[in-house]
């Protein structure tokens, strides 16, 4: 059975992470993308992260299934290739900041008149419009206005950012929803439009802090506990090693005295009702802790929690993830083939495709090498092999 999205054709102008993840995300279910790149150089995922023979493996995943063709989009040369590409398109993609793609006589309103059935995606910061439109912003930026870095840390310390760069992934992944709705609207009515993904609006759809505002609550930061419930944070036990546990019922609060060894709690006045453990959460913390901490290996302690049907986990680090039976079972990570310009290795492991489909799953795939489709996707709008070859040297000077 073909992949879903065989058929689709997307040039993709994206760079960082967040633009090339929506992009990839598409590969991943079966679009041709044609990625388009800086000669020489590349665009710049291709310098991030670990690099093997150096290629950059975070590069290759963000760019998974993409066919790479070198432009100089500085070149009017380059920019009229663009366009007698773009009616060939479904979907174009691009992350630069607003005003850029119209300057380069490529905006969409420009392409629209070219291909009026295109879904045409951008991917910023705050957004095409509105007094932040051309403020530069990064993940980082976008954590921080967001409100979520304020609500995440020690209540008597600063906001904490996320580990990973959160805002480009979540905005990556409103960018491939986007996209998709868009094309299926194209696709009945034979109309594209201009999609607007934003990594500021991206991080406030998840923090469900601010609807505390209409009732004149503001929350604060509660640091590894929640807010509202307890017991449910994060609990140390010996050696550095800790778990998760959420305890967000009676029942489960009954089960949990019982497996703790300590039945008395249950109907103690200081325990007995979530307003009461949560008043006293800073000593319920310390039973919970002080039990965790008669377990050498704290996985001894999960056993036993499991066993009794509590939801925890152990926190895990990145070898627990890569080594997980889980992950392995349901291959949440997979090994995938290297670039061709990768010689010392010929596959990575890095994460599958986000959601599982019974008839047409879709699969990580290989990430090109700078410009190795050059010849041919250029050839098939006007260009002899001859003249892509001259194309590249006049780069390369």
């Amino acid at each position: 059975m073909a992949d879903m999205l065989s058929g689709v054709r997307v040039i993709d102008f994206t760079a960082n992470a967040a633009g090339p993840t929506a992009t990839a995300m598409l590969a991943d279910y079966g679009a041709e993308v044609v990625k388009i790149e800086k000669p020489n150089t590349g665009n710049d995922q291709r310098a991030y992260g670990i690099q093997v023979d150096g290629v950059s493996l975070l590069g290759a995943w963000l760019d998974r299934g993409k066919k790479s063709v070198t432009l100089d989009l500085k070149d009017p040369e380059s920019i009229e290739i663009i366009k007698r590409m773009l009616p060939d398109f479904d979907i174009l993609a691009e992350s630069g900041r607003p005003g850029v793609m119209d300057k380069l006589g490529l905006g969409y309103e420009e392409v629209h008149k070219i291909n009026p059935k295109l879904v045409y995606c951008s991917v910023s910061a705050f957004g095409q419009n509105g007094p932040y439109a051309r403020k530069p912003g990064y993940d980082l930026i976008a954590q921080a206005m967001s409100g979520i870095m304020d609500i995440c840390g020690d209540p008597n310390g600063a906001p904490v950012k996320s580990g990973t760069t959160l805002s480009d992934y979540v905005g990556g992944i409103a960018g491939f929803g986007s996209i998709v709705t868009a094309l299926r609207y194209a696709e009945k009515t034979g109309v594209g439009q201009h999609v607007d993904v934003s990594l500021l609006m991206s991080m406030i759809y998840l923090n469900g802090a601010v609807e505390y505002l209409n009732v004149g609550q503001k929350l604060s930061r509660t640091g590894n506990h929640h807010s509202t419930l307890a017991p449910y944070g994060l609990f140390e036990g010996k050696n550095g090693q800790s778990i998760v546990l959420a305890v967000i019922s009676p029942k489960l609060w009954g089960i949990l005295c019982q497996t703790i060894d300590k039945p008395e709690l249950e109907n103690d006045p200081k325990f007995n009702t979530l307003q009461q453990r949560r008043a006293n959460k800073e000593e319920l913390i310390k039973i919970i802790e002080d039990w965790l901490k008669g377990f050498d290996d704290i996985k001894d302690a999960i056993k036993i929690l499991d066993g009794a049907g509590l939801p925890c986990a152990k926190v895990f680090d990145q070898e627990d993830v890569m080594n997980d039976v889980h992950v392995l079972d349901q291959k949440y990570m997979v090994e995938v083939p290297t670039p061709d310009s990768v010689t010392s290795k010929d596959t990575f492991m890095a994460r599958n495709c986000i959601a599982g489909f019974s008839e047409t799953p879709g699969s990580i795939k290989k990430g090109p090498a700078l410009g190795q489709h050059n010849v041919e996707i250029l050839t098939k709008y006007g260009l002899s092999e001859a003249e892509v070859e001259a194309l590249e040297g006049k780069w390369k000077k």
